[in-house]
């Protein structure tokens, strides 16, 4: 006997109703946006009446749902970036306690976290008299060439309340990175089997071990799910809006879609942009020119989300495109319209 067919539509806590029944029935999870009744005399029953015929005549698109494995990978690496996003909360109280006691450890010491900073904050919250004996001690590596300026940044004074606030913040942030320690642990265990395409992952300018193991629990790894790379742009929300009226194009905001998925294309477009010399750069200068820092930034994620596309797709590592040899006629003017505005005489030979 073939599997029922049965059809939720997606609205928080249906998850759980399919987690229930996926392994029962072949379940179509949808929005609710593309699957909208018309309006009046609505009740449950004409509700389900609507959703049937629309399920029967194929006219219900399904919801991406990965596998369970990746959906539990997926809720590691969510959880991790909430402990990540606590701790760093956590460091702003201890920095804004001590720069209220006028303690500019941040402005000579590139890490107040680090393994010096954390040496000083001990001590004073020890009470120990700040010399520069004690900071020899203390100060481990580069910075010990900068103790007579921390000598001058320590200077400021500690009270009962901002030490007490301190400690609080301190043993909160040890206690999360312990946690943080232990989750990383549970994610590289789960993300074992798909450790060649997190290794291919990596070959992105930007894209870290970490970074590619949290793009995969977020799209998976069968893009056939997608109908192209511009369908998981889509869903991912890196896609310009269509707002056309009136044979006039109005300003849009980039679509909504997974915000953890955009998130950490964000962090790696940022990381992959600081490289010289690379295609991905020479993009993101072209367009910073033109549209500003912010759209740069969202053009390079959807760069970078349809590289992850093929990548995964045809299990290879990124290549750099070729470099572009042709100028366009549009760039010939704007070349020459510039060295004009400098005063050369330009003639084309």
């Amino acid at each position: 006997m073939a599997p029922a067919k049965q059809l939720f539509r997606h609205r928080h806590g249906k998850h759980r109703v399919f987690n229930l029944f996926e392994d029962h029935f072949e379940v179509t999870l949808a929005n609710p946006r593309r699957t909208k009744t018309f309006p009046g005399k609505k009740t449950d029953a004409r509700d389900a009446e609507w959703l049937s015929e629309l399920h029967r005549i194929g006219l219900v698109d399904p919801s991406f749902i990965p596998p369970r494995d990746i959906r539990e990978l997926r809720e590691l690496t969510r959880y991790r970036t909430k402990l990540v996003k606590m701790r760093s909360a956590g460091k702003n109280r201890v920095q804004n306690s001590l720069i209220v006691s006028n303690i500019m450890i941040s402005s000579v010491a590139t890490d107040t976290f680090g393994k010096s900073g954390l040496n000083i904050i001990k001590a004073l919250l020890a009470e120990e008299e700040i010399t520069e004996d004690l900071l020899q001690l203390i100060i481990l590596g580069k910075l010990r060439s900068k103790i007579p300026e921390l000598l001058e940044a320590l200077k400021g004074e500690l009270s009962e309340t901002q030490a007490n606030k301190i400690r609080i913040a301190l043993d909160n942030f040890f206690n999360l990175s312990e946690k943080i320690t232990k989750i990383e642990a549970l994610i590289d265990e789960k993300a074992k089997p798909y450790h060649h395409i997190v290794d291919l992952l990596c070959t992105v300018p930007g894209i870290k071990r970490t970074a590619a193991i949290a793009i995969i629990a977020e799209i998976g790894t069968d893009m056939s799910k997608f109908y192209s790379a511009m369908h998981l742009c889509s869903w991912g929300g890196v896609s310009p809006q269509n707002n056309r009226t009136a044979g006039k194009n109005k300003r849009v905001r980039s679509k909504p879609g997974n915000s953890y998925l955009k998130s950490i294309l964000v962090q790696c477009a940022n990381a992959a942009v600081k490289e010289a010399g690379t295609w991905i750069t020479n993009k993101f200068n072209s367009i910073k020119a033109r549209r500003g820092h912010n759209k740069a930034i969202v053009a390079i994620c959807r760069t970078l989300l349809t590289a992850i596309y093929h990548i995964i797709q045809k299990q290879e590592a990124y290549k750099e495109p070729p470099v572009k040899t042709l100028i366009s006629k549009s760039e010939e003017q704007k070349m020459i319209a510039k060295l004009q505005a400098l005063g050369y005489k330009v003639e084309k030979v």
